[in-house]
């Protein structure tokens, strides 16, 4: 069984216990990250509560990964087909081998 780290982290002004299976740099990692983005709205939004300001980062952040998996998927879509194609000459190729054409 995995061993749960516990992370003390402050994260916009508040503490906050953070458990989880990951390495305990890796959690450090994520709220500073979190804290970082919410810092930065802050500065845009002055008079937004803390609740406020954490929605949005949490809408930027999903934002961030939406935008990365949609690149990552055309990134494998474009890899995939590239192998398709080799894979095919290869084929081909071996086939010119063995039947003799």
């Amino acid at each position: 069984m995995a061993k749960t780290n516990r992370v003390e982290a402050k994260i916009f002004g508040s503490e906050y216990i953070i458990a989880g299976d990951a390495s305990e740099e890796y959690i450090l990692s994520i709220t500073l990250y979190v804290d970082k983005k919410m810092r930065e709205l802050a500065k845009s939004f002055p008079t937004a509560s803390p609740e406020k300001i954490a929605v949005l980062a949490a809408i930027n952040i999903a934002d961030e990964l939406f935008q990365y998996k949609e690149t990552s998927s055309h990134l494998n879509e474009e890899l995939a087909s590239v192998y398709e194609k080799k894979a095919k000459k290869l084929i081909s190729m071996i086939d010119k081998k063995l039947i003799g054409e």
